[in-house]
């Protein structure tokens, strides 16, 4: 057994051209909650339209307060669609699933649990590894997080960073075939942030996996992303979605003398620039 991993030395396998068709499939999805303060419904979302493919990585880039963790947690199964479908392989979304695992941003650890503990936790819910598989599965997720040697740790022992490390290893460990990402680098420090940032784009290739990455980062979304899909302001709906064709391996010191780079950080900036100014307006 052991953590999946990507085929052709370490391109995952929906990144080739012929492999068009999405595994998670967004259709004219809204999402509206209880009444609001004059008695009416709160919109969230409105129309969202989407596709994520097999082995791609999908960047949400937006505002505060637009949807797009509305949108994630709808993929997710946590919350219910009002009106439009949610399919994840072709099968309509009802609930949770095994085939998706989340990491969210503040971590979720349990405090009185070890680090093989809590990454254990990822799997206990399924039935399909028992015993020695089990920690096997366990020690090969916490190895490709870089955590060797620090099995026994509880989190307060620990780094941000390396809790971080921690939830991802539970969202590998039971190898879903999407990793749903909700600002997941949002809680460390900068310096932090780009080691991470390296890190989930080595680990993403290693293991293949199909990604939807929520962030407020344009540099993020560009040097994650193979797409990304900017969410307006509130209620959120998709404004553009853009193709990101940088090479890979990507880091923001060397993809700032690229002039793809360039003109697509100026172009994201405008798109969400325009769109402050277009909701500053509305609001008069």
């Amino acid at each position: 057994m052991g953590i999946s991993l990507a085929t052709e030395a370490g391109q995952p396998p929906g990144r080739r051209p012929q492999d068009r068709r999405p595994l998670i499939s967004v259709r004219g999805l809204s999402v509206r909650y209880g009444a609001g303060r004059k008695g009416k419904q709160v919109v969230a979302i409105e129309d969202v339209n989407l596709d994520v493919f097999p082995g791609e990585v999908l960047t949400v880039l937006g505002p505060s307060g637009c949807g797009k963790t509305t949108m994630m947690n709808t993929v997710a199964g946590i919350v219910p669609a009002t009106e439009g479908t949610v399919t994840v392989d072709g099968a309509p979304v009802t609930g949770p699933g095994p085939d998706r695992a989340v990491v969210f941003q503040d971590y979720a650890l349990m405090p009185w649990r070890t680090v093989a503990a809590n990454v254990k936790f990822g799997m206990e819910m399924q039935t399909k590894l028992r015993g020695r598989d089990a920690e096997r599965q366990v020690q090969d997720a916490i190895e490709l997080v870089g955590l060797t040697g620090f099995e026994n740790a509880y989190p307060r022992q620990l780094s941000g960073g390396m809790q971080q490390r921690v939830g991802l290893a539970r969202a590998l460990v039971a190898e879903p075939a999407i990793l749903l990402m909700d600002e997941p680098l949002g809680a460390v420090d900068a310096l932090t942030r780009e080691v991470m940032r390296g890190e989930l784009e080595r680990i993403i290739a290693t293991t293949g996996k199909t990604v939807m990455f929520i962030t407020h980062s344009i540099e993020e979304a560009i040097l994650l992303g193979d797409r990304v899909a900017v969410f307006s302001r509130h209620p959120g709906t998709v404004a553009e979605i853009l193709d990101v064709d940088l090479p890979r391996p990507r880091s923001e010191r060397a993809a700032q003398g690229d002039p793809r780079y360039v003109e697509l950080r100026n172009h994201l900036w405008d798109v969400l620039e325009n769109d402050a100014r277009d909701a500053a307006k509305d609001q008069r």
